[in-house]
């Protein structure tokens, strides 16, 4: 039986969050020196970092979250799959977290690949995303756009699905790759949903005081 946040003993990190109808991943404490494990006593204190359809927040957690046995499955080094570890592993869970399931992610980057680029990234340390200026933490799938990092060649997931979302009345897609019609689909939906809490970075952590302010 899933203990709620308040009542563990133990710490969380990269684990799989249930409150009410929401899904969603707890990758940790989210402190300026980056990531750690989130406990008890985190809570109404600190920042947790959050991950729900693919967008990575930082928010305060009310303690009646339920922390489960499945755990988050990132890429490693010589594999970019992803998903959820445990007995509901299933591509609607992995979804309500990663926004997308590997493959349809896979699929997306290959329709749009003009030779070598965009690829499907790796890093075992923080990066930043070229264009939201979001912290990506080590191991998140995130995208690459070119080889010359002078530029900024790397993309969040969110930031990626967006770009895609926004130009696809031009880019016609659904229409010249009829099997992207699902994925496209799917990625409208999430563009759709209200998120909770706010992006992640950096400086946010630095700026925002440790502990919310007296009303």
């Amino acid at each position: 039986m899933a203990l709620s946040l308040k009542m563990l003993n133990t710490s969380a990190q990269w684990s799989v969050l249930r409150h009410g109808s929401r899904v969603f991943g707890l990758l940790g404490k989210a402190t300026p020196f980056g990531l750690s494990s989130f406990t008890r006593h985190d809570i109404g204190r600190a920042w947790a970092l959050t991950a729900e359809f693919g967008c990575l927040r930082l928010e305060r957690l009310s303690g009646e979250e339920e922390v489960t046995t499945e755990q988050l499955v990132l890429p490693t080094p010589f594999s970019y799959e992803y998903g959820i570890d445990g007995v509901s592993d299933s591509s609607d869970t992995t979804r309500a977290i990663f926004g997308l399931s590997p493959a349809e992610l896979e699929e997306l980057v290959s329709v749009l690949r003009r030779g070598s680029f965009p690829v499907l990234g790796f890093s075992q340390v923080d990066l930043r995303c070229s264009i939201s200026g979001c912290t990506i933490p080590g191991y998140w799938p995130h995208v690459v756009v070119s080889n010359i990092a002078l530029y900024g060649n790397v993309v969040s997931l969110e930031t990626f699905v967006r770009i895609v979302v926004a130009s696809l009345p031009q880019g016609q897609l659904a229409v010249r790759f009829p099997a992207l019609q699902q994925v496209i689909k799917q990625m409208m939906k999430l563009m759709a949903t209200q998120r909770r809490g706010v992006l992640y970075s950096r400086e946010m952590l630095e700026l925002v005081p440790p502990t919310p302010l007296a009303a």
